[in-house]
């Protein structure tokens, strides 16, 4: 539920003297995605403050901003809070129970991001049960149910109407023109005539098997989202005549294997993003050489994990481990398993290093050489092969208490093993668009009464994460772009 606004209303709150700037956020987005269209960007950070304000001013969305740092917020542009945004508690209204309008999520949704870091609940720490009470009692949400029910009760307030389970199968152009939507609705289909336009707002193709092995660079990828994301705007966008971009890339994050299905499925796996394992001291991760590959605790780890070896041709980085020992199992959850109880089956346990080795199935010598190497890092303070702890977004997700947040030896047994699995939580690639949110065809023109927006649009930054919250903060701009654009457009078809 984070949403990326730089330059928001709402930063100062935090700090008075730390006013963020327009130079400062566009230096950040062109250093860190230097291929992307500066274009474009400047048209995200122009608008994402309009766009946060305008949330607040037609919905009961009150945002607050994080104490959260940019992923780079030691480079160019970067900052060490504020531009996170998330939605204050917000009483469920006429959408209770949430339940049957949003996904839930594997918490309780009615503590703030900043609170589940307080008292470190992504640790296994104490959750505050008063407070949950209290909110639960009555009816307030928060996170990305927050979020999602704050806006639809701005939908609902404006006249929105809401048909759930109606499925967009079709769009049809008359002079290269969007006039009709065929819609899939309670077992038959309907013609729905367009008067401004159509924004597609899908999601992108993470679900659907076939797309996502033919086009993304991730290995074998685990979802970790919704199983609703189909590609069906992919397909709308192309068969329109679309130009689509960056098809490869993902939001691409660390999971865990899955132990759950989504609700209302019967075989859709839900496997859990991996926070604790990679960035909490006494762990690291390893690949099939038994040796470290990546800054665990960085924001973009997973990009790893697509890397060749030119001597095998074969994934260099997978299958991977995080290993760790008991000192981490006293203090921190493993694999859903919070200290003191058992850990799944499918965590690799073992006495010595030696037999974790062999379970796992690398050179034990190896292994050993390199926790050897990283308990000497420890020792010296400093992450010397990958620099874990350096930045601020790796000490914001590592334990304060601990003498190093990120940093900790691997040297008590037994000793662990939890399988780490390429996941994402969304695709990037999508239909091109421009600086209002118009789809664009292959000449670069806008298709009439076609836009896009969030994941169903091919994404202004990549290849990597910039922040948290930038899923968010790009999807609520660019519909808020196309909205506004939509709106003024006066060549619709008519009802």
């Amino acid at each position: 539920g984070q949403v990326w606004v730089p330059g928001n209303h709402r930063a100062l709150e935090l700090d008075t003297t730390a006013r963020d700037t327009v130079d400062d956020a566009r230096d950040y987005c062109l250093y860190h995605a230097p291929e992307r269209d500066p274009a474009l960007i400047d048209a995200f950070i122009s608008a994402a403050p309009t766009m946060a304000r305008a949330v607040e001013e037609h919905t009961p969305i009150r945002f607050t901003p994080m104490r959260s740092p940019d992923s780079f917020a030691e480079g160019p542009g970067g900052r060490l809070a504020g531009r996170n945004l998330e939605v204050a508690p917000v009483a469920s209204g006429d959408f209770a129970p949430w339940q049957h309008w949003v996904w839930s999520p594997p918490y309780p949704a009615v503590l703030t991001n900043d609170e589940v870091t307080e008292h470190k609940l992504i640790f296994g720490g104490a959750p505050p049960m008063e407070l949950i009470e209290t909110r639960m009692e009555a009816a307030q949400v928060t996170l990305g149910v927050g979020l999602i029910v704050g806006l639809l009760q701005g939908c609902k307030a404006a006249g929105v109407e809401l048909v759930r389970s109606c499925r967009v199968i079709e769009l049809e152009q008359h002079a290269g023109q969007v006039v009709t939507v065929i819609v899939e609705y309670a077992g038959e289909a309907r013609r729905l005539k367009v008067r401004r336009g159509v924004v597609l707002a899908t999601g992108g193709f993470e679900h659907d098997r076939n797309l996502a092995d033919r086009l993304l660079d991730l290995p074998d990828p685990q979802p970790a989202t919704p199983p609703v994301s189909s590609g069906d705007g992919l397909r709308l966008a192309a068969r329109a005549g679309a130009m689509v971009g960056h098809l490869s890339e993902s939001w691409c994050w660390p999971v865990k294997p899955a132990t759950a299905t989504w609700e209302g499925t019967d075989d859709a796996p839900r496997p859990e993003i991996i926070i604790a394992e990679r960035a909490l001291p006494h762990v690291i991760w390893v690949n099939p050489a038994g040796r470290r590959f990546v800054n665990e605790a960085s924001h973009n780890c997973a990009l790893s994990f697509p890397e060749i070896d030119p001597a095998s041709n074969r994934s260099r980085n997978l299958p991977a481990y995080a290993v760790g020992d008991a000192q981490y199992r006293r203090a921190y959850a493993l694999a859903g398993a919070t200290p003191g109880d058992p850990v799944p089956d499918w965590v690799i346990q073992a006495d010595t290093l030696s037999e974790l080795a062999v379970a796992m199935g690398v050179d034990s010598d190896r292994l050993a050489a390199t926790v050897a190497a990283f308990n000497q890092s420890v020792y010296a303070g400093h992450d010397a092969e990958f620099g874990r702890g350096s930045s601020a977004y790796d000490r914001h997700l590592g334990d304060p208490e601990a003498a190093h947040p990120n940093l900790g030896t691997i040297e008590e047994p037994p000793f662990f093993a939890m399988p780490v699995l390429p996941g994402l939580v969304g695709t990037k690639g999508g239909a091109c668009t421009d600086a209002h949110g118009r789809v664009l065809d292959w000449e670069g023109r806008p298709i009439a009464g076609l836009f896009a927006a969030g994941n169903a649009a091919a994404s202004v930054i990549g290849p990597g994460i910039l922040s948290s919250g930038m899923t968010l903060g790009l999807a609520l701009t660019w519909g808020w772009l196309a909205g506004t654009a939509a709106a003024k457009d006066k060549g619709g078809s008519g009802w």
